[in-house]
């Protein structure tokens, strides 16, 4: 497949909904002109509606997939959009490098990208300074209320439902999925300087290892790491990398030393307002710092609605509890409450066993359960905004937004402005003209500070301009 000459920098594709909106928000934060699609667009429909973006994405699903669906599944994917030309891919994974042998293998995803792009090399970057997520001599760290845990130790991490993590050694955990070798530039290695640093991948390249790790604890170390990443780059045979949201700051402050960027063209309109209206918040996270977030708005006027997920299992009782969040929300939202529909309220919740003894007696699988959730969750916002004015929603828990984004008929997403980090308020592009222009924000567990869903209600956003009513 022959790659097209095109003013993009860099395309990429996340494997969960908040994280691509939260590489989107890096790069657009930094001058760099970014749209979202939950699907991937031909590259004409690129340059007849979104002519100045230099960077664009493709929100996924492929964390929650199991291993044996990965290829059909990244494959027409990567190959559509290695044809946009950008000289590096990435394959944005979480900054907690949530995966398994069995579902969302990171190791598979990078075979297959592998096989599309021909890459000589992939490069490895899972850390996140400004979130807390460090990696020093290749074992991960998450920083977390003021602690910092070793990844197998991190209390949600280590007993996550579905990718539990159980080794802090990237690559002693990607070796469970992939045979391919790994090599490691550590910290010791940036410590010495670019040029040392250059020399030791060089080293590493003549070995013919074909993935190759990057240490990161600072700002610096990730410039460093993007630099001499970016400079393996051809337009002519695509890069294809791996890591974390925080590429998109590294990345644009080597385009702009470079001089590859120019003043950024803005997406959207210039007038500000703010909106005081009411918010709708369904989580499907129970990461303990979002169960932090739902406490914090509860106890500050939110409108608390628990659902039971092990009766939306259970075909007789589905029904029954759907009509019941559905009618919570309904009395809270026209009383102009914000409202939280949440699964779980941290991982030491008792619905957390409860939802997993249902689902093993009905015989149902992991992805089997978001599926279910995420379709009853769906059907559930799409009568409220059928019933009640909704402009703004959150939607927490990557595996279950990206269900949820998908049934609301969301075809592309805009950054329109940051709260906090790594969550971003975006306007929906949808079929749907209910959800068209819709404010919305997609959070990962783990992001975000105690205040953050009532940061979101009261976050001053410009006018939506549709850059594009167009499809593909």
């Amino acid at each position: 497949m022959t790659t097209a000459r095109t003013s993009l920098l860099l395309s990429f594709y996340g494997d969960d909904v908040t994280g691509t909106t939260a590489t989107a928000e890096a790069l657009t934060v930094s001058g760099v002109p970014t749209i979202l699609f939950t699907k991937p667009p031909t590259l004409s429909f690129l340059k007849r509606h979104f002519p100045s973006v230099r960077a664009v994405g493709v929100a996924g699903i492929s964390r929650s997939f199991p291993t044996k669906d990965l290829e059909p599944l990244l494959k027409p994917v990567f190959r559509r959009m290695k044809s946009y030309g950008a000289p590096l891919f990435l394959y944005k994974i979480c900054s907690t490098f949530d995966s398994s042998p069995a579902i969302g293998s990171i190791g598979r995803a990078i075979e297959v990208g592998m096989d599309v792009f021909a890459s000589g090399f992939v490069p490895i970057l899972a850390a996140a300074p400004r979130l807390g997520r460090y990696t020093l001599f290749g074992n991960h760290f998450v920083h977390l209320a003021g602690d910092v845990y070793r990844l197998d130790q991190h209390p949600s991490m280590s007993t996550h439902p579905i990718t539990p993590m159980k080794e802090s050694d990237l690559r002693r955990h990607l070796s469970k999925q992939t045979e391919l070798p790994c090599g490691l530039i550590s910290a010791l290695d940036l410590e010495k300087g670019r040029k040392k640093m250059a020399q030791r991948l060089r080293d590493l390249l003549n070995r013919r290892t074909p993935l190759i790790l990057f240490d990161t604890m600072t700002s610096r170390h990730l410039d460093m790491a993007c630099s001499v990443i970016w400079d393996h780059t051809d337009r002519t045979k695509p890069l294809f990398a791996v890591g974390s949201q925080e590429w998109g700051y590294g990345l644009a402050r080597v385009w702009k030393q470079k001089g590859l960027l120019r003043t950024q063209e803005m997406l959207r309109g210039q007038g500000r307002r703010r909106s005081d209206r009411s918010l709708l918040v369904v989580s499907g996270s129970c990461a303990s710092m979002n169960g932090r977030q739902i406490e914090w708005a509860t106890h500050r006027g939110f409108t608390g609605i628990a659902v039971h997920p092990e009766r939306l299992l259970d075909l007789s009782m589905r029904k029954t509890e759907s009509d019941r969040i559905l009618r919570c929300a309904i009395s809270a939202l026209q009383a102009e409450r914000s409202a939280i529909i949440h699964t779980a309220i941290g991982p030491g919740d008792s619905r957390i066993p409860r939802t997993k003894r249902t689902a093993e007696a009905l015989g149902l699988s992991p992805q089997a359960v978001t599926d279910i959730l995420g379709q009853v969750l769906s059907d559930v916002i799409r009568q409220l905004l059928r019933r009640v004015a909704i402009r703004r929603l959150v939607l927490a828990g990557g595996d279950i937004s990206g269900k949820i984004s998908h049934a609301l008929g969301i075809w592309a997403l805009q950054v329109g402005a940051p709260v906090g980090i790594a969550a971003p308020l975006c306007y929906a592009y949808s079929s749907n003209p209910r959800v068209m222009g819709l404010e919305i924000a997609f959070k990962g567990g783990q992001i975000g500070d105690d205040a953050y869903f009532e940061s979101v209600r009261t976050k001053p956003l410009p006018e939506f301009r549709r850059v594009s009513m167009g499809r593909f």
